[in-house]
């Protein structure tokens, strides 16, 4: 089958398209055949070498899959061959025409341990494709704005990288709290698909101030949220668009890592990070995909940015780090 494997850290070009034998079916397996890959941020980090976790070498990227069920192991009695299914596979893999899903933990061949796969039986009629806009973002957006910073209806709060995979799901998440959201968009067509998504305000940031517009849309007061993936220069900017007793919730730093100083303003305010795994033996985790399934019974799902094929991977790569493409990138086995 084919897949995509990165002998060596570093730029897009690195992903290979590689023929390898389809994954052995363990007792606990579920082999599914791809429909869709998904691709979130993390990808290209672990990609360069930049991800807080150590990417082992070779290594088959890719932890969303969406697709047919084809085979079951023998201790598999939940899932079916022929469901249709979306999984989160946290040993990666996904690029790939097959894709070998866990019930049971497991240990991979260079000895981590990993948890069982996540796999979700998708509902009649529901698209794969819009399923993985919602299998991983929905629910971190979830933990983030419910779990975490636990935003209160009609708050008013500020989304960085709004038309990026998180930011179009906290935007979403929010409008379900009739939030007064403030979108940082970088042209007038992302304006637009934020608005749709239920952006009260959208701030160019390629022309304006982000800081001096806040206040302005605020009259001075500020945002009680602000959720940031984009890192870089904004964490130092952010606490001067907090409301006092403000949260500034990091969850990424596509623009690059910063040296935060807490005291640049006298307000009161918090600061806080994120990390998925943490929240994945929690009640939390659990509202979050109850949350999801609920969200795929109701229908009309958001449709993906850009589908590539598989062997154009570098180019789906590209296309993450630029940031141009509003919503979910996926790859077509």
């Amino acid at each position: 089958m084919r897949a995509i494997r990165l002998d060596e850290t570093g730029p897009p070009e690195n992903l290979m398209l590689v023929d390898i034998p389809e994954p052995a079916l363990p007792d606990d397996g579920v082999l599914i055949r791809t429909t869709y890959a998904g691709m979130i941020y993390a990808d290209a980090e672990a990609r360069r070498g930049t991800y807080y976790k150590e990417t082992k070498l070779p290594w088959f990227p890719g932890r969303e899959v969406a697709g047919t069920v084809e085979a079951i192991g023998a201790d598999v009695t939940n899932i079916q061959p022929g469901d249709m299914v979306a999984a989160l596979v946290f040993g990666a893999g996904c690029y790939a025409e097959k894709v070998l899903a866990r019930t049971a933990p497991h240990q991979m061949a260079d000895g981590r341990a990993m948890p069982p796969s996540d796999i979700v039986r998708l509902p009649l009629g529901t698209d794969p494709g819009e399923s993985l806009s919602y299998l991983i973002n929905y629910r971190l957006a979830h933990l983030l704005v419910h779990g975490w910073a636990r935003v209160e209806r009609g708050a008013r709060i500020a989304v960085h990288g709004a038309t990026g995979g998180m930011g179009t799901m906290i935007l979403e998440i929010a409008r379900t709290l009739e939030c007064e959201s403030i979108a940082f968009v970088r042209s007038p067509a992302e304006a637009e698909f934020c608005r749709k998504l239920g952006a009260a305000h959208c701030v160019d940031v390629t022309t304006a101030d982000y800081v001096e517009a806040v206040k302005d849309i605020t009259n001075g007061a500020g945002v009680a949220f602000s959720f940031n993936g984009v890192g870089g220069p904004t964490i130092a900017r952010d606490p001067f668009i907090l409301a006092p007793f403000g949260e500034l919730h990091l969850y990424g730093y596509v623009a690059g890592k910063q040296v935060f100083d807490p005291f640049a303003t006298d307000g009161t305010m918090a600061l806080k990070t994120f990390n998925a795994d943490d929240f994945l033996r929690t009640p939390h985790f659990a509202a979050a995909s109850e949350a999801m399934l609920a969200r795929f019974a109701q229908g009309n799902l958001m449709a993906p940015g850009r589908i590539f094929p598989l062997e154009q991977a570098a180019e789906a790569h590209k296309a993450i780090e630029s940031g141009e493409i509003c919503g979910k990138i996926l790859l077509r086995a």
